[in-house]
């Protein structure tokens, strides 16, 4: 699935400037972003976790888990990003089983990912 090709014309795509803090770790969250164009930066704890570049999102989890933000991140370059709220990311888990295939491929990634960074 090409996250691209669902939120390329959406309607809720926002622009921001290089430098801006999407979210903070520790913060509570109620939507998630897609990235369009450009490239974010997640960190915890001031390192560097992943990059995440167009068709990738951020901000899933606290939509799944918990409210509460498990990373920061931050625009690396001017970015162009689909802001998806709770309905919305509910509804298309609901309604569009490759949606829900590619956030749990996404978050099985990152969890292996985290397991390498113990060992």
């Amino acid at each position: 699935m090409n996250l691209l090709d669902i939120f390329r014309d959406s309607d809720d795509l926002v622009e921001f400037p290089t430098g801006t803090v999407l979210f903070s770790e520790g913060v509570s969250g109620d939507h998630m972003y897609v990235v369009v164009e450009g490239e974010v930066e997640i960190t915890l704890h001031d390192r560097l976790l992943a990059n995440a570049g167009p068709g990738e999102m951020v901000g899933e989890m606290a939509l799944i888990n918990s409210e509460i933000r498990s990373a920061t991140a931050t625009t690396t370059t001017r970015c162009l990003l689909a802001r998806i709220d709770r309905a919305s990311f509910d509804s298309m888990l609901r309604h569009v089983p490759d949606f829900a295939i590619h956030v749990m491929s996404v978050l099985t990634e990152r969890l292996q990912s985290s397991f390498e960074r113990v060992d």
